[in-house]
């Protein structure tokens, strides 16, 4: 994870490229604006999973698995499965599982019982009252498996069964307290020393230096980086973070940071005489806060990490500007941690006058040393209370506890520290999702291949998106002559696009790509006249806009326009809140009068330079090429539809910070609607047509494409173009139409479901309004739930999920393994797909598991910060991750990928992708192959894919998908969805 540096190279050298890599570490976490879904921990991959996330939970002090209780409630409801906990437990344990432990039974069963049962953790004055004021030292535990009830059958036949069995848990309780009294001295590991002199001070004193730098200096960054939310600029931004720190800090600026910042103007005095760079003022801080070269590695790690959602932000605009309005800021990491060491250095120069320190800070820690205290060693209660309850849970006699030397003690304790609360999380944790992914690959074995009906009327494209799986599954239902496929949605253009009505251009396309072609949309109105009235009115729109949002916020025009027009704002604000629908409808009434009736992508190759990127449009090569990518990976090349519709998406809500974070993660966090038309009007395009023609490619005049876009939070899809389509495509275009319309609302029923606020008996139609008033709603926290639930992906032809009900959890993937030889396009197919999806799925893992440490916590506290990111309250640091809202619903499992297509295949697939091999070699991903012969389904563990047995029948459903989830509002597993016969629509189940 960490390169070796050469002692030979320059001391400055060295420390820039030692700030390169620890910024490996940091949040990569884009603009809000341009959310980026990433795996949160992808500094530690090259760690097997279940290692990274217990380093990184001790680094970034972060939870990697749910608490205990969380699984314990998991094992009661059935979500995690006794058989599947003993399963991963004779693989882990294997021969080492026969030994005896202590006299108390085998490993095994030791290992099982602690596990399946668990040990409550008590200490201190929380066990001495468990002891004195609870039950525990009158009866046996309650969850006593039955091959420890024999002790508990035999006080059961006495006579007063409650005080014998009082008197045998006493008896026992003794025994396990003599037992350690004899014992001896646990030993006790020694003190972690803190690094950074906050820490120590902190440890001490109960000082922290942080609560006094951390204000300022989240001020400063958020005015340095601000991108337009701030009514003045920060002055002297062209002169980096640290020359503009100098600039700005030099006056009496210094004074309003509070009485520690004394020594600040004197700080930055000196560096402005020094005339010292960034690196030089870092060398220099180091230098006098006593921090050896040998150091540097941990401390300047502790120093990004204090403070990681702002440092994160500052290396995101440093490496990729072109995601954000303002590309000019000089933005560096080092200008930031020279600016934090500045501000740590006088606030530690107060604390040391604060505990009578006159040395130098370079000598601070070695003062602070010896008065590190050391943690107390564990008391007999403290010790016997695990053995205990291990005795309970072995059914393990009282006589034999009484027996027991030093040895066994030390020797049961040893074990218990093996198998200690970290360890059974993960166990449960590998339980849990085992039992997720194997259902699914029961279903994907069981389920029979089903084939569209004869040729299809028409063929849809959607993206790879989770959320599609269903759309797709009930437009299928209502119009079984359909084919739909999926692919990555930005549809292999990768361009920075601006809309007609937008400032600045974006970029739409994977995180791993910087695109090279920029692309605008053009008003094409024949009545120029009508063109300049709306870009007046837009014009005229936003002026007003934004001086009354100015003006709002000063005083005296505030006080003047909210007297006079302030009542205006009423009926808008009733509206809103009472009727969201019906000013979503409303607003789009008034979008549609200032948005042009016709417009156009502008995709051919312009000799003008572009605003961003290298060139304006594409070559009709280029355009060709992106369209033979995309048809050969979906193996469709030689049976096209009359119609073929790209579906991009998107997700558009009210007062939603983190609406991005619903978009296209194909796209960059941005919609896919651009990129569909773009591939739509090439594939139409006729130069396009002929080019791919001579590569034996042939698209005839009797197919026609049509982009489109969904807006995934309230359903409704958006045709672009349609006024092109020819006149012999009319009719089965209004087919395509009346078959999304179906799917609108049968798809916005199945999401009602996981909705409280949503009544269950809610009919499609009323449901199709519930969700459109969620994404008009002002106050509504959860527009929709996004990428939750997602867990697996899977890669192959439709006809093996076709009719499958996978309850919007699968990312489907289309590939044909029978038109690719050589695995070419497996390769590219993953390679585009599989960084995507994995990092989508591992965010809301963290997010989940950790909603405060790797999540940004609630929606409720969250403002807006210079456009970048949220901040709980009105200062804090820059909140990274989801919000609890949206990964509420979701189940923390890694995502388990699919393939059809043979093991050896998928084999030299990963091997020519070593990043996907990393992921899949450390499990962070989980990798199966399903054979496209047999249905054989092998999973790939650390000895290579093994085959699967499955352990689960599939269900079968009569009728739509919504006779088997209506009236649930939790998970439901795969079931088989099959049409009642002669009978167009039903509700009818049987499974």
């Amino acid at each position: 994870m960490r390169q070796d540096f050469s002692s030979a190279e320059p001391k400055s050298h060295h420390l820039g490229r030692l700030i390169d890599e620890l910024a490996h570490l940091l949040p990569a976490q884009g603009p809000i604006s341009i959310f980026i879904h990433h795996n949160t921990l992808h500094a530690f991959e090259d760690l097997p999973f279940e290692e990274a996330v217990e380093r990184a939970g001790e680094e970034l002090g972060c939870e990697p698995f749910l608490a205990e209780s969380r699984y314990r409630d998991k094992l009661a409801s059935g979500r995690i499965l006794a058989r599947d906990v003993e399963a991963l437990l004779h693989e882990q344990l294997g021969q080492r599982g026969t030994e005896d432990v202590s006299g108390v039974s085998t490993r095994f069963d030791v290992w099982r019982a602690v596990v399946l049962h668990g040990i409550p953790a008590a200490t201190g004055r929380e066990l001495s009252w468990i002891l004195e004021e609870t039950p525990a030292l009158s009866h046996f535990r309650t969850d006593v498996p039955a091959n420890a009830r024999s002790a508990l059958d035999m006080l059961r036949e006495q006579d007063d069964p409650m005080e014998e069995e009082r008197r045998a848990v006493r008896r026992l309780w003794n025994a396990c307290v003599e037992a350690v009294r004899h014992a001896g001295e646990p030993s006790i590991p020694p003190a972690t020393a803190p690094v950074r002199h906050r820490d120590w001070l902190h440890v001490i004193y109960g000082l922290d230096t942080d609560a006094w730098i951390h204000p300022p200096l989240i001020r400063f960054l958020a005015g340095y980086l601000d991108q337009g939310l701030a009514h003045w600029s920060m002055p002297e931004r062209s002169r980096g973070i640290h020359g503009c720190f100098l600039e700005i800090y030099g006056t009496s600026l210094a004074a309003q940071c509070g009485p520690w910042a004394l020594a600040l103007p004197r700080l930055v005095v000196e560096e402005r005489a020094a005339g010292r760079d960034a690196l030089s003022s870092i060398a220099n801080s180091l230098a006098q806060l006593g921090v050896a070269e040998a150091e540097w590695v941990d401390y300047l790690t502790a120093e990004l990490l204090a403070l990681r959602g702002w440092a994160g932000i500052v290396r995101q605009i440093e490496e990729r500007p072109d995601r954000v309005p303002a590309r000019d800021l000089t933005d560096t990491l080092r200008g930031y941690l020279a600016v934090r060491l500045l501000f740590e250095r006088a606030a530690l120069k107060h604390a040391a006058g604060e505990i009578s320190f006159g040395g130098p800070l370079s000598n601070l820690r070695m003062a602070l040393r010896n008065r590190l205290f050391r943690p107390p060693a564990p008391t007999v209660l403290e010790r016997a209370w695990p053995i205990f309850h291990v005795a309970q849970l072995c059914g393990l006699d009282v006589s034999v506890v009484e027996q027991w030397m030093a040895r066994n003690v030390a020797e049961l304790e040893s074990e218990l520290q093996e198998i200690n609360s970290m360890r059974r999380r993960r166990i449960l944790h590998q339980a849990f999702e085992r039992a997720i992914r194997y259902r699914v690959y029961d279903a994907l074995i069981h389920h029979a291949p089903q084939k569209v009906p004869g040729p299809p009327a028409f063929q849809a494209v959607f993206c790879l998106d989770e959320r599609e799986e269903s759309f797709r599954r009930h437009m299928e239902e209502a119009e079984p002559a359909c084919e739909t496929f999926s692919t990555a949605g930005f549809f292999n253009v990768a361009m920075y696009h601006q809309g007609v009505s937008d400032a600045h251009p974006r970029p739409l396309c994977p995180v791993a790509i910087r695109p090279q072609h920029y692309v605008a949309e053009i008003e094409l109105d024949g009545d120029r006249l009508a063109g300049r009235s709306r870009r007046l009115r837009r014009r005229a729109a936003g002026f007003l806009g934004y001086n009354v949002r100015v003006g709002s916020r000063l005083p005296v025009r505030g006080a003047v326009l909210m007297t006079a027009f302030g009542w205006l704002a009423l009926v808008p604000l009733v509206f809103r809140v009472v009727f969201p629908w019906l000013f979503s409808r409303w607003h789009r009434v008034r979008e549609a009068a200032t948005t042009a009736s016709r417009t156009r992508l502008e995709l051919d190759r312009q000799d003008t330079a572009p605003p961003v990127g290298m060139h304006s449009g594409f070559t009709v090569r280029e355009m060709a090429d992106i369209v033979r990518r995309v048809l050969e990976d979906i193996g469709i090349c030689d049976r096209l539809a009359p119609l073929v519709l790209v579906v991009g998406h998107g997700s558009i809500s009210l007062n939603n910070p983190h609406e991005s974070a619903h978009d296209c993660g194909a796209c960059g966090g941005g919609r896919g609607g651009a990129n569909a038309r773009a591939f739509a009007q090439m594939a139409n395009d006729p130069r396009v047509r002929q080019f791919l023609a001579a590569g034996g490619l042939r698209i005839g005049g009797d197919t026609w494409f049509v982009g489109a876009q969904r807006n995934t939070c309230n359903n409704t899809v958006t045709f672009y173009d349609d006024d092109l389509v020819p006149a012999q495509f009319r009719a089965v275009f209004e087919r395509a139409r009346d078959a999304i319309e179906t799917a609108r609302r049968s798809e916005a029923h199945e999401r009602c479901r996981r909705f409280d606020a949503a009544p269950q008996w809610y009919p499609p139609l009323a449901a199709l309004a519930h969700v459109q008033g969620r994404a008009a709603d002002l106050a509504q926290p959860r527009p929709e739930y996004g990428h939750a639930t997602n867990a697996f992906c899977i890669i192959g032809r439709r006809t093996r999920t076709r009719g499958l009900f996978l309850d919007r959890r699968a990312f489907l993937v289309s590939y044909d393994p029978t038109r690719d030889l050589d695995g070419a396009i497996l390769s590219r197919i993953m390679a585009a797909a599989v960084p995507v999806v994995a990092g989508i799925s591992l965010e809301y893992y963290f997010s989940y598991v950790d909603p405060s440490g790797y999540g940004c916590g609630t929606k409720l506290p969250h403002n807006v910060t210079s456009l970048l990111g949220v901040m709980d309250g009105a200062q804090s640091d820059l909140r990274t991750g989801l919000p609890w809202q949206m990964v509420e619903i979701h189940e923390p499992t890694r995502l388990a990928i699919i393939v059809e297509g043979a093991p050896d295949r998928v084999r030299r697939v990963l091997l020519d992708n070593p990043a996907i091999e990393r992921l899949v070699r450390n499990r962070w991903i989980w990798l199966a192959c399903l054979d496209a012969e047999s249905g054989a389904l092998w999973e790939f563990r650390s000895m290579g894919f093994v085959q699967h047995t499955p352990k689960h029948s599939l269900a079968v459903v009569t009728g739509e998908s919504a006779a088997w989830y209506q009236g649930k509002r939790g998970f439901l597993p795969p079931v088989a969805i099959v049409p009642e016969p002669h009978v167009a629509s039903g509700a009818g189940a049987s499974a």
